[in-house]
């Protein structure tokens, strides 16, 4: 019998696993945000799958880059998409907000002013 599909953790590139100061261009990827950095290598060394989830991969150029940063800072290539993967039960991500499933209850802190304003 097949083993079911790994959970996976997507983590962001650009200000979450990598400094971002504005795009630069692709082969420009910041400095690597250390304690991110850690938390991820501490994922793979536990086994977990690891995905780099970046809107910078909708242009195909810009994946041999992240693949070239993520082998010089991680030791090893990650599978990099722009694409939500079913099998992701995290995702890390500098702009995200949290809701509560299935009630659009938020949950992230501090975004409840600016939600407020917003819903009027």
């Amino acid at each position: 019998m097949a083993s079911a599909p790994k959970d996976v953790i997507a983590v962001d590139l650009d200000g979450t696993l990598a400094e971002y100061h504005g795009f630069k261009g692709h082969e420009h990827i910041g400095e690597p945000i250390e304690p991110m950095l850690e938390r991820v290598k501490g994922w793979l060394s536990e086994g977990k799958r690891v995905i780099i989830h970046t809107a910078r991969a909708h242009d195909p150029k810009a994946i041999p880059p992240i693949r070239k940063w993520l082998k010089q800072h991680l030791g090893q290539e990650l599978p990099v998409t722009d694409r939500k993967d079913p099998r992701a039960k995290e995702f890390w991500d500098d702009r995200a907000v949290t809701v509560q499933k299935n009630t659009g209850k938020i949950l992230t802190k501090g975004v409840k002013a600016k939600a407020r304003a917003m819903s009027v």
